[in-house]
């Protein structure tokens, strides 16, 4: 009787020790981001402490491991630049990055100083990127003004279009009689 009890008690040891020994599997860990829907998101780029961004969305999804925040189903954003509407911007999507910079597929910016309407880059092309330092910067642009419309490739800019620097400009000038202003068809535009 002894006999059989301790080929057992060593059986169960033996296991005991293979089963201690083997290696677990680890589980994935969970994507720990967070996930918003009907989302109002102020963004204050630490790059430009006088601008603070403001957008709409359908969804937001803030990704730890890039630490990346993807804003879709954009229903709007604008600009403030010390309190006041400086530009507004439509895109069908939006990537935050870890700068504060903004990456979307393309877009149409508004910019209410100078009545001028900016759309940059193209359904399917290259992605456009918005850094809060320097401003746009586009595979390709059209913009229009009152006093004129412009089209180029390799567009880069500050968010005023002073500073601007691409390839391939094509312009188309207007003249309006001295005295008249030309229109704005931008809401809040020229103030």
């Amino acid at each position: 009787m002894l006999r059989p009890a301790l080929i057992l008690l060593t059986a169960i040891v033996g296991l005991a020790v293979v089963l201690t020994l083997r290696p677990v599997p680890i589980p994935p860990a969970p994507n720990k981001g967070v996930v918003l829907e009907d989302v109002k998101l102020d963004l204050y780029p630490e790059q430009d402490p006088e601008a603070t961004w403001k957008f709409e969305a359908g969804r937001v999804e803030q990704d730890p491991g890039n630490r990346e925040a993807k804003v879709s189903g954009l229903k709007g954003g604008e600009r403030y630049v010390g309190g006041k509407l400086d530009l507004r911007i439509r895109a069908p999507s939006v990537i935050i990055d870890r700068t504060d910079n903004l990456r979307l597929p393309y877009a149409q910016a508004e910019i209410l100083k100078g009545c001028v309407r900016v759309e940059l880059g193209s359904q399917g092309g290259p992605e456009v990127l918005i850094d809060q330092k320097a401003g746009f910067s586009a595979p390709s642009v059209k913009i229009e003004a009152p006093t004129y419309n412009a089209t180029g490739t390799r567009f880069s800019s500050n968010f005023a279009i002073e500073n601007v620097r691409w390839s391939d400009p094509k312009w188309q000038f207007y003249d309006y009689p001295e005295g008249e202003s030309p229109p704005c068809t931008i809401e809040g535009g020229y103030e």
